[in-house]
């Protein structure tokens, strides 16, 4: 058999090839794990941040058919999209700002319902919006209120309804005021004013989510007469929504993307309750406002009942109960107690640059020391036309 002799030239290039070869393969198996990085990129996130975020703040639900649910720790007066925040025109429309440290996500995704053993609920979303609500406008009021379940993204608000008594209906000039809670009558009008109002079909698409911006700034500058200022979104990895100058900064993922469900366990949060009721359809508020509903009191039982008495355990401390006074709660009024409330006329947020007359004043005050020192003159005759020493001789 003849031998082949290979000279050290072809052995060279059969070893670059196979080099090329290796390398080649290296690279297509290095291909899937960075497609695999991109998934988890900062600008998305996953249920489990939900399930962890929110869990300090309230308890999950398991329900059958809307899945896992958030309670939130709130008193009989919360109320989606009107306590402990306010509202402010943004690029993408009217934004609502929270207080709350869970509010960058129960306010900005998924949907709000309400049911009367649970109270409200909040059922997680993917999308982010600058506020999920209805919005409508009559000549003396505008009204939102939070979409249920039953809304579909891309669903036209005129073909969607919601219980009558979500709605809160103020008049335009104080949408963004700090004090708007003050303008709302109570859910008892809601049903006249839904009667005398029209649905705001304004939308606004980015990315592909279309959202439901409600008045344009121009159409409530018209309505108002006053100027609205328009904010910028800026995205910030604090949870606290701010505002800052121009800016509202807030916690923003573009997407929340909803974790494979492979194995159940990355898919649930750490600790939740199964629900002992399944939800119902989106329920009026009615009787149960100004009241904490079955399972909140269920559950503050449970609390108090596993509560650590102070001096009971030396390696855990109790803490103390919170009493909140009802009488300095500014959003109780109306919601338990369907009464109006007497207010004076705001003008106080337009009113703010009247503030610094009152240091202007404080000169004039200062003004009076030089009539202080012209006593030390008018002593001078006083002491030159006593004759008090006189009057006592002349008695001797």
């Amino acid at each position: 058999m003849p031998v082949i002799m290979l000279s050290s030239e072809s052995r060279f290039v059969s070893i670059v090839d196979g080099y090329k070869k290796f390398l080649f393969i290296l690279l297509i198996l290095a291909l899937p794990s960075v497609g695999c990085r991109a998934q988890y990129d900062d600008d998305y996130l996953s249920y489990d941040d939900f399930y962890q975020g929110l869990a300090p703040y309230g308890q999950w639900i398991q329900d059958p058919e809307y899945g896992y649910v958030w309670s939130p720790s709130e008193d009989a007066s919360f109320r989606p999209y009107y306590t402990n925040g306010h509202w402010v025109m943004t690029e993408f429309g009217n934004t609502w700002v929270s207080e709350y440290p869970w509010g960058w996500a129960c306010f900005h995704y998924g949907r709000w319902t309400y049911d009367a053993y649970y109270g409200w609920l909040w059922i997680p979303g993917n999308y982010w919006g600058p506020a999920w609500v209805s919005w409508r406008v009559g000549e003396t009021f505008y009204g939102w209120a939070p979409l249920g379940p039953d809304y579909k993204d891309g669903m036209s608000l005129t073909s969607y309804k919601c219980p009558g008594d979500w709605w809160v209906f103020i008049p335009p000039r104080y949408i963004y005021s700090d004090h708007y809670y003050a303008y709302w009558s109570g859910p008892r009008d809601n049903k006249k004013n839904i009667k005398n109002t029209r649905i705001i079909g304004n939308t606004f698409e980015h990315g592909g989510v279309v959202y439901h911006t409600g008045p344009h700034a121009a159409q409530v500058r018209q309505v108002t007469g006053n100027p609205v200022q328009v904010f910028k979104v800026r995205n910030s990895k604090n949870q606290v929504t701010r505002i800052h100058n121009d800016e509202v900064r807030m916690f923003r993922p573009a997407e929340i993307r909803q974790m494979a469900r492979v194995n159940p366990k990355e898919t649930a949060p750490a600790e939740f309750s199964v629900a002992p009721k399944p939800l119902r359809a989106p329920m009026e508020v009615g009787s149960g406002a100004g009241s904490l509903p079955p399972f909140r009191v269920k559950v503050n039982e449970e609390k108090k009942a596993n509560a650590v008495t102070p001096g009971t355990n030396i390696n855990q401390v109790a803490e103390p109960q919170k009493q909140t006074k009802r009488s300095n709660n500014p959003y109780e009024w109306d919601v338990s107690r369907h009464v109006k409330q007497d207010v004076a006329p705001e003008p106080k947020p337009r009113q703010a640059p009247a503030a610094p007359s009152k240091p202007a004043a404080a000169p004039r005050q200062r003004a009076r020391p030089p009539a202080r020192q012209q006593q030390p003159r008018e002593s001078v005759p006083q002491r030159e036309s006593t004759p008090a020493p006189g009057r006592s001789q002349g008695g001797r």
